[in-house]
C-alpha cells in the first residue's frame, strides 16, 4: 500500500507542478496595467512651446513656458515661468499673459498664480496693463478675475482695487471692491500756460 501511496503522491506533485508551470507560462503572456501615480507626472518637459488653433483653424494662442508637467488623474497641466499670447480673429496678438506659475485644467480654464501681468500689445486697448498676484482666464471665452489686490493701468490713469472681472477679448475691466483711481491729465495742446 505505501508502494500504491508513493506513486499517488507522485503523480499528483507532477500534475501540480504541471499546473504551476502552465499558470505561470500564461500569466507571462498578460501585460499587467499599473495606475498612474497621482502626486507624480505622467510626463514633463522643459523649454515648451505650444500653438493652439480655434475649431475654425485660426490661430487663438501660443503657449512658451520653461517647464511642463502633465498629471493624468485630474488631467492638469502646470507650467513654470508661462508666457501665452492670445490672438483675435485677424490673427493680431493682442495680449501677453505672464505668471510664475500656472495650472490649465481640461476645461481650458487657466489658473496664474505669483507676479501676474497682462500687456496689451495693440495701440486700440485703453486699457494697457493688469498685475496682480492670482488670477484665473476662460480661454474660451477670455473671461478674466482675480479675487487679489490688482492695478490696472491705462492712457492716463492707475486704478487699483481687491477684485476684478473682465474680458480680454472686449478689452475691459471691472475693479469690484476698495478702488482707487489716479487720473494723469494732460494739458491741451494749443494753450500757453502761465510762468
Amino acid at each position: 500500500m505505501s508502494k500504491a501511496k508513493l506513486s499517488l503522491t507522485i503523480i499528483l506533485t507532477l500534475i501540480a507542478l504541471g499546473l504551476i508551470g502552465w499558470n505561470l507560462t500564461d500569466f507571462k503572456g498578460k501585460k499587467i496595467t499599473i495606475p498612474p501615480d497621482d502626486k507624480e507626472p505622467t510626463y514633463q518637459t522643459q523649454q515648451m512651446v505650444t500653438i493652439v488653433y480655434n475649431p475654425e483653424g485660426q490661430l487663438s494662442y501660443k503657449l512658451t513656458a520653461e517647464d511642463v508637467k502633465y498629471y493624468a488623474a485630474p488631467e492638469d497641466t502646470w507650467f513654470t515661468k508661462p508666457v501665452m499670447i492670445m490672438y483675435d480673429k485677424d490673427h493680431v496678438a493682442t495680449w501677453s499673459v505672464r505668471s510664475d506659475r500656472a495650472k490649465l485644467t481640461k476645461e481650458r480654464m487657466l489658473y496664474l498664480y505669483d507676479n501676474v501681468e497682462v500687456n496689451s500689445l495693440t495701440t486700440t486697448s485703453q486699457l494697457e496693463r493688469i498685475k496682480t498676484n492670482s488670477a484665473e482666464v476662460n480661454l474660451i471665452t477670455q473671461d478674466i478675475s482675480s479675487d487679489d489686490n490688482v492695478t490696472l493701468y491705462g492712457a492716463n490713469f492707475t486704478s487699483e482695487g481687491m477684485k476684478m472681472r473682465g474680458n480680454l477679448r472686449n478689452k475691459t475691466a471691472k475693479l469690484i471692491e476698495k478702488v482707487k483711481t489716479y487720473y494723469e491729465v494732460q494739458p491741451r495742446a494749443g494753450h500757453a500756460t502761465n510762468p
